[in-house]
């Protein structure tokens, strides 16, 4: 599917993956903006791609992916922010929480083309692994062909932090709730970012009940 984002219209989007393989794609038009957030929160093995085109002068997209992953689940995700006009903006989070046996690899790229001068991109996937037989691979990638431009991309995976959880220990919470809290928190810094709190409940109620 392809959904355009009109010009000078702001637009939210909530797109569950309920499994299988898919491209989802997006283009974001002249001073036109996207807030997408994706949620995998289901158990069976998903491929997809995520691709948002910012064609207009003053485009502007933010991009969420929230993954939750029990059992032996293979989890693909790719995303491709592609810059095609100037003083375009796109920031991307992908955060996963990962149980059991879970494999999961995320790849992205921001592609910056010759006449998106002035491009502002991040990228950035953050991963909490909850099992020791649960994997995460994360390959972000810059493909610049513009030389005014502000780029920047970044991953990190681990466990939850174990001075977190003595600090929750000390006051009197068991360790499998102190976990608990933990991984909640790690998703919802990125929930309050949607501003409607009807999709912030839609978004929790699909995660929670996997972690």
């Amino acid at each position: 599917m392809n959904i355009q984002i009109l010009q000078n219209t702001t637009k939210t989007i909530i797109q569950e993956i309920h499994g299988g393989k898919a491209v989802y794609e997006y283009t974001v038009t002249e001073r036109a903006q996207l807030a997408l957030l994706f949620v995998v929160a289901q158990k069976v093995d998903v491929e997809i791609v995520v691709r948002v085109c910012l064609t207009g002068r003053g485009a502007r997209a933010r991009i969420i992916g929230l993954v939750a992953g029990r059992g032996s689940q293979i989890i693909r995700i790719h995303t491709e922010q592609i810059h095609e006009a100037p003083d375009t903006t796109s920031n991307l989070l992908v955060k996963a929480a990962l149980y059991d046996q879970v494999q999961f690899s995320y790849d992205g790229v921001i592609r910056v083309e010759p006449l998106a001068q002035k491009t502002d991109a991040y990228q950035k996937n953050e991963n909490l692994l909850l099992s020791p037989h649960a994997h995460a691979r994360s390959d972000p990638v810059l493909e610049i062909l513009a030389n005014d431009v502000r780029c920047t991309h970044g991953s990190t995976t681990g466990k939850p932090s174990e001075d977190q959880l003595w600090y929750l220990m000390s006051r009197g919470i068991t360790r499998s709730t102190a976990t608990q809290l933990l991984i909640e928190g790690f998703f919802e810094r990125a929930i309050m970012t949607i501003s409607d709190t009807i999709h912030q409940e839609q978004i929790r109620k699909s995660l929670w009940q996997i972690i």
